[in-house]
């Protein structure tokens, strides 16, 4: 026992002075310590009752809340111990960052308040603009126009009550940002929102400007659809010798025809909507696009016209009284189509000279091929073959009707 207290009368003779500075830091840490568990505890406690990460869809929250509790008191009570330890090196820059700290404080909490009351606010304007429109019947019209599936379970009640959501947001913020003086930060902050609010009018004409035109080219698309079926539109592809699988999702030609009529539309309305915004460059990007859909269009007319002349001139050389009318029709009905296929990719917007070389290439090809066929040991019988065809021409079939004969 003497041995122990020769011991610690060493030890305590060794820390001179410093034990009870030592001892006193001890128990300021052990009151620290204990006091930070206990707003640890108790603001756990109290987030988990209120049920915080369920209500912020954010797991974890609670506990960061509580671990900046805990590491705020470590924080006050940092200037105390590093006073009983006389460290006046640390304790200098210390006292200097919490009087910064105090000082900023009632800033934070000026900047937390109206934050929280905008927050608030705007949640209780969304859940009042997306219940009236529900009410109004906004779900019904959003599977009229086609949008159910795209918008997922919100619908577009709450694609809506999301944009005020965001709208009565954006300036709360900039004015949560303006308490806390912290010029470097909040200017920027403050011009972008300046900015986006600018843009709140332009972007709602602009989805005005497209939800208008999509109902009148749905509208429209369905008058098309419907005139054009009474015309007898939808035989246009078996008398043309196109099958009916070809056309896309197995819609009719009529159908068809009205969704390009409604593309047509919300082409012209989406220019629009990009002017309305002043993004000039994406505005001619848009008008690019619609005139070389336009020459695509076109172009794909030209080729139908094709289709339907040559079938017509097939079915009208069949008719006649040669005896090699098939092969003359089809013959006619690949040139007819050859020459609509050239002027549909002229239409489409390729240049001409190439146009020209490719085309001209094709039929020099088979002019040379055809010459080169009949010089290398094949005269005698291309002679025999057109000596056969003219013959074949002048006989008349026993059922072809008689010649026509003009009076002298």
């Amino acid at each position: 026992m003497d041995e122990v207290k020769a011991a610690l009368a060493v030890v305590a003779g060794g820390l001179g002075p410093y034990g009870p500075k030592i001892v006193g830091a001890l128990v300021l840490a052990l009151v620290a310590w204990v006091a930070s568990r206990l707003v640890r505890g108790g603001v756990l406690r109290v987030c988990l009752r209120r049920g915080l990460d369920s209500r912020l869809q954010t797991p974890g929250f609670s506990l960061m809340l509580a671990n900046i509790g805990a590491g705020v008191v470590w924080l006050l009570a940092l200037p105390g111990l590093l006073e009983t330890l006389e460290l006046q090196g640390l304790l200098v820059p210390v006292n200097v960052m919490m009087s910064r700290i105090m000082g900023f404080l009632p800033n934070l909490v000026g900047a937390g308040v109206v934050f929280a009351i905008g927050f608030l606010v705007a949640r209780i304007l969304r859940q009042i603009v997306t219940g009236l429109l529900r009410a109004a019947g906004s779900e019904r019209l959003a599977e009229r126009l086609g949008l159910a599936t795209s918008l997922g379970e919100h619908g577009l009640a709450g694609l809506v009550g999301s944009m005020v959501f965001s709208f009565v947001l954006l300036p709360v913020l900039a004015a949560a940002l303006e308490p806390l003086g912290l010029d470097a930060v909040t200017q920027p902050v403050s011009h972008l929102l300046d900015t986006i609010v600018a843009l709140i009018p332009k972007v709602t004409a602009s989805v005005i400007i497209l939800a208008i035109s999509a109902l009148i080219g749905r509208a429209v698309s369905g008058i098309v659809a419907g005139l054009l079926g009474g015309m007898g539109f939808n035989k246009l592809p078996q008398q043309l010798g196109m099958s009916a699988g070809l056309l896309p999702g197995g819609r009719s030609a009529s159908e068809l025809a009205g969704s390009v009529v409604m593309g047509a539309i919300v082409l012209v309305a989406l220019m629009q909507a990009c002017e309305v915004l002043g993004f000039s460059i994406l505005t001619r990007l848009v008008a690019d696009i619609g005139a070389a859909v336009a020459r695509v269009m076109v172009a794909v007319v030209v080729m139908l016209a094709g289709l339907w002349l040559s079938a017509a001139a097939m079915r009208v050389i069949r008719a006649g009284s040669a005896a090699n009318a098939p092969a003359l029709a089809q013959m006619a009905r690949l040139a007819i189509l050859f020459f609509t296929a050239a002027l549909a990719l002229r239409q489409a917007g390729l240049p001409g000279d190439i146009v020209a070389i490719a085309f001209g290439g094709v039929v020099g090809a088979l002019a040379i091929g055809v010459a080169v066929a009949v010089g290398v040991g094949g005269r005698h019988v291309a002679g025999r073959l057109l000596e056969e065809a003219v013959a074949a021409l002048r006989t008349r079939r026993p059922d072809s009707p008689p010649p026509i004969r003009f009076p002298d």
